[in-house]
C-alpha cells in the first residue's frame, strides 16, 4: 500500500503545481488575440475585447464589453424603461487616446408585470470606438476599463468589474492583426440602428402622444411592406408610456405613431430621441415638439376671434384696480400683518408713517417691475410664461416657505433677530426703518403673485402684447394698486389716529400674527409637494425642522457668549442646508402626473387642445378650467363652486364636459391657450356652447354663477 500510495500523491502534487499555468493559459491566449481576462460576477460573464489583436496609430480601434448573461437574466439599454439602470463604462487611456460613447445595439422589450424595460439578455456586445492619434509612439496600448451594471431576473443585483487589456502597436508596414472577435463585432454593427439626421419628425405632448415621421430614403424602403413587426422605443425617458404598445399607421409618405403619455410626464422638451425598431433593424431619430396647441386651437375655432385690444390708459386703470383688490386676497394677508404692528407704533408720528408707506410702495413697485422685466425678457426669448411664473419653480416655493417659517418662529418668540443678523429675512421685514418697510413690500409682491384678481387678468394679458415700456407702465400700476392702502395710511392722519394705541396687548397680537404666517407656510409646503414628490416633500419637512433648530442655536449663542461663534457658524450651515436639501430632492425625483394625483373619481378630464377640439367637433358643451396649485383664487373657486355635488349634478343635467388644465408647472400649451383669451395668468374659466363663441366666466366663482352660465346653453344641448 505505501508503495502504491506515493505515485498517486506525486501525481496529485504535480497536478496542483500545474494548475496555475493551466489556468493562466486561456487568459494569456485571450489577451494575445484581443481580449482581457474574463470576469465572473453574479449571473454574468463579462470581458473587454478588441476587434483586432493589435492597434495602429492614426486608425480607429473597435472595443466592446462582451456580456454573457445567465438564462433568464438581463442588463439594460441606455434608457432602461420603467426600472433598472443602464450599463456604464469608464475608460483610463493613454494621453491622446479618446473613447467614444457606447454604440448601443437594438434593445429587447422586457415586460415585467405592468412595467416594461429595455435591455439585453443571452450574449451581447456593447461596442466603443477608440481613436488612436497618428503620432502615438508607445509600443503597446494599455487600456483600463471600469464597468458597472444592474443585472435582473425577478431580483436585481448591482455588478461591476475592472478590465485591463494590452495591445501591441503596429506600424503600417507590419501585417494586419488577427480578428479573433470579428463575428461578434459584425453582429453588433448589424444590430446598431441607423441614425436619421434631420428626419423632420414632430411630436405632440398630448395624451396620447402623437409622432409624425416622414418616410424617406432607407426608412421609406424598410417600411415599404408595411408596419408589421415594427415598434417604437423611447430613448428620452418619461415622455411616452413604456408599457403601452405603440399604434403605427402609414398615411401616404408619413408614418403616424400614437402611444400613451408617460404617467411621470413633467414637461415637453423641445426635442426627444426615439428608436423605431424591428427584430433585426432600427432607425434612431429626433422629434421636435410641434406647436400643436396653436394649430389645433385655430383649426377648431376655440376662440372665435382674438380679444378686443385694450388701450394703454384702460390697461393702467384695470391694473391699478386689480392691485387694490389683491389686498383683499388671503395670500396677501400674512404680509400685511407684518406691517400692522409698525403702523400702530407709528400712528402718533405721521412723518414716520408716511416714510413707511413710501418705502413699502417702493419695495412693491420695484419688485413687480423686476418680475415684469424678467417675464418680458424670457417671453422675448421664446419662453411661454405668464404671471406667477416664478411660483412654477419648486426651489422658489421652498425658499419662501423656509423664510416665512423663520419669521413665524420669530413672531412666536423662538428667537429675536438682532442687529448682528440684519441680513436675515425677519430682520429685513420687521422694525421701524426704511429697510423693513422696503423688504415687506418685496415680500408682498412675492406672495401676491399667486393671485389673479378681477380686472388684473385683462390688464396683464394686454400688457404682454404691448411695447416693453408700455407693458412696464401697466405692471407699475399694478404695484401701485397693491401698495396704495399702506401709502394712503401715511397721508391720512385722521385714519392713522383711529388705529388702537400702543400697549402691552401688542406682544400678544404679535404672537397671534404668527399663525396666519404658519398657515401660509402650510399652503406653500402643499404646493411644493404637488410640484415634486413625496421624497422632496419629506426633504422640505426636514428643512423646516432644521430652520427651527438653527434658530434655537442662535438663541443659545446669546445665552452662552463663550460658545457664541461656534453656535452661530453651526446655525448658518444649518440654514444653508435647510434650503439645499429640498432643492436636491426636487431635482432627483420627477413629479408625478397631476392627473394621477387627482384620482379616478374626479369630475374633470385632463385638458388638451386636441381633446377640446374633439369635443367641439362633436357639438358637446365644454367647461374649461385653467388652474394652478399655487393659485389661491383657483383653489377657493374649486372648493366653493367646482367640486360640490350640485356642480356634478349640473354637469350631467346640461351635458357639459369639464376639462381642467394644470399650470402648476410650466406648460407652453396652456400659456398659448391663455393668450387666446388675452390672459397672462390663472384662473381662467371658459364655457363653450355646442356652437358659437366661447363665454369667459368671472374670475371669482359661486355655485349660482356657474349654474347661471350653464343655463345660457341652448336647450337642445341639455341632458347630454
Amino acid at each position: 500500500m505505501p508503495g502504491s500510495c506515493c505515485p498517486a500523491l506525486l501525481k496529485l502534487l504535480a497536478a496542483a503545481l500545474l494548475l496555475p499555468s493551466a489556468a493562466a493559459g486561456p487568459a494569456a491566449a485571450e489577451a494575445s488575440t484581443g481580449g482581457s481576462e474574463i470576469r465572473i460576477t453574479d449571473h454574468l460573464r463579462s470581458q473587454l475585447v478588441a476587434a483586432t489583436s493589435a492597434a495602429r496609430p492614426g486608425e480607429t480601434l473597435r472595443l466592446g464589453l462582451r456580456l454573457e448573461h445567465d438564462p433568464g437574466w438581463h442588463t439594460y439599454w441606455k434608457n432602461p424603461g420603467d426600472s433598472g439602470l443602464p450599463t456604464r463604462l469608464r475608460f483610463s487611456l493613454p494621453e491622446g487616446v479618446d473613447a467614444g460613447p457606447i454604440k448601443w445595439p437594438l434593445p429587447e422589450r422586457q415586460p415585467a408585470g405592468e412595467l416594461t424595460n429595455f435591455g439585453y439578455s443571452d450574449t451581447e456586445l456593447l461596442p466603443v470606438s477608440l481613436q488612436i492619434p497618428s503620432d502615438f509612439a508607445d509600443p503597446t496600448l494599455e487600456i483600463e476599463l471600469s464597468a458597472s451594471w444592474l443585472i435582473c431576473e425577478l431580483e436585481c443585483i448591482p455588478g461591476s468589474a475592472d478590465y485591463r487589456l494590452s495591445l501591441p502597436v503596429l506600424s503600417r508596414a507590419e501585417p494586419a492583426p488577427t480578428q479573433r472577435w470579428k463575428a461578434e463585432f459584425t453582429r453588433a454593427a448589424a444590430r446598431r440602428p441607423l441614425r436619421l439626421e434631420d428626419a423632420g419628425a414632430t411630436y405632440s405632448a398630448d395624451d396620447p402622444v402623437r409622432i409624425s415621421l416622414p418616410l424617406t430614403g432607407e426608412l421609406g424602403a424598410a417600411l415599404a411592406g408595411g408596419t408589421q413587426g415594427w415598434t417604437l422605443i423611447p430613448a428620452t425617458a418619461q415622455i411616452v408610456a413604456n408599457a403601452d404598445p405603440p399604434r403605427l399607421q402609414r398615411d401616404g409618405a408619413t408614418l403616424l405613431i400614437e402611444v400613451a403619455r408617460s404617467e411621470f410626464f413633467a414637461g415637453a422638451p423641445e426635442r426627444i430621441e426615439l428608436l423605431l425598431a424591428s427584430e433585426k433593424r432600427g432607425f434612431e431619430f429626433e422629434a421636435t415638439l410641434a406647436a400643436a396647441a396653436v394649430a389645433t386651437a385655430a383649426d377648431a375655432g376655440l376662440a372665435a376671434a382674438p380679444p378686443a385690444p385694450v388701450g394703454v390708459l384702460l390697461a393702467l386703470l384695470l391694473a391699478f384696480a386689480g392691485g387694490l383688490v389683491l389686498n383683499l386676497m388671503p395670500c396677501v394677508f400674512p404680509v400685511l400683518s407684518l406691517k400692522a404692528l409698525g403702523a400702530i407704533k407709528a400712528a402718533e408720528r405721521p412723518a414716520e408713517l408716511r416714510q413707511h408707506g413710501l418705502w413699502y410702495a417702493l419695495g412693491v413697485v420695484s419688485s413687480v417691475l423686476l418680475l415684469a422685466a424678467l417675464l418680458l425678457a424670457l417671453r422675448a426669448g421664446g419662453q411661454a410664461l405668464g404671471w406667477g411664473f416664478h411660483l412654477q419653480q419648486p426651489g422658489f416655493i421652498a425658499g419662501v416657505a423656509l423664510l416665512l417659517f423663520a419669521m413665524g418662529l420669530s413672531f412666536s418668540g423662538v428667537y429675536e433677530f438682532g442687529a448682528g443678523f440684519a441680513g436675515v429675512g425677519q430682520r429685513l421685514t420687521e422694525g421701524g426703518g426704511r429697510r423693513p418697510a422696503f423688504f415687506t413690500g418685496v415680500l408682498a409682491c412675492v406672495v401676491a403673485s399667486p393671485c389673479t384678481a378681477p380686472f388684473m387678468g385683462t390688464a396683464l394679458g394686454a400688457a404682454v402684447l404691448m411695447p416693453a415700456w408700455q407693458a412696464l407702465l401697466v405692471f407699475a400700476a399694478l404695484g401701485l394698486g397693491l401698495a396704495f392702502p399702506m401709502l394712503l395710511l401715511g397721508y391720512l392722519p385722521g385714519l392713522a389716529r383711529r388705529l388702537p394705541r400702543p400697549g402691552a396687548w401688542m406682544q400678544t397680537f404679535r404672537e397671534l400674527l404668527a399663525f396666519p404666517v404658519y398657515l401660509t407656510v402650510l399652503w406653500l409646503v402643499w404646493v411644493f409637494g404637488q410640484q415634486t414628490s413625496l421624497l422632496a416633500l419629506a426633504a422640505l419637512g426636514v428643512g423646516l425642522i432644521t430652520v427651527a433648530f438653527a434658530l434655537w442655536l442662535l438663541r443659545q449663542a446669546e445665552l452662552h457668549p463663550r460658545s457664541a461663534r461656534g453656535l452661530q457658524i453651526s446655525a448658518v450651515v444649518l440654514l444653508t442646508a435647510s434650503l439645499t436639501l429640498p432643492l436636491v430632492a426636487a431635482r432627483a425625483v420627477e413629479p408625478a402626473d397631476p392627473e394621477a394625483r387627482a384620482g379616478a373619481l374626479s369630475l374633470h378630464q385632463p385638458w388638451s387642445a386636441q381633446r377640446l377640439a374633439e369635443l367641439r367637433a362633436a357639438g358637446t358643451p365644454v367647461l374649461v378650467n385653467i388652474t394652478a396649485d399655487w393659485c389661491i383664487t383657483c383653489l377657493a373657486n374649486e372648493r366653493v363652486a367646482l367640486s360640490s355635488e350640485a356642480f356634478a349634478t349640473s354637469l350631467g343635467e346640461f351635458g357639459v364636459v369639464y376639462l381642467k388644465g394644470d399650470w402648476t408647472r410650466q406648460d407652453a400649451d396652456i400659456t398659448v391657450f391663455l393668450e387666446l383669451f388675452g390672459r397672462n395668468g390663472v384662473p381662467l374659466y371658459v364655457l363653450y356652447p355646442p356652437h358659437g363663441d366661447a363665454i369667459v366666466l368671472p374670475q371669482l366663482l359661486t355655485p349660482a354663477r356657474v349654474r347661471a352660465a350653464f343655463e345660457q346653453l341652448p336647450p337642445r344641448s341639455r341632458g347630454g
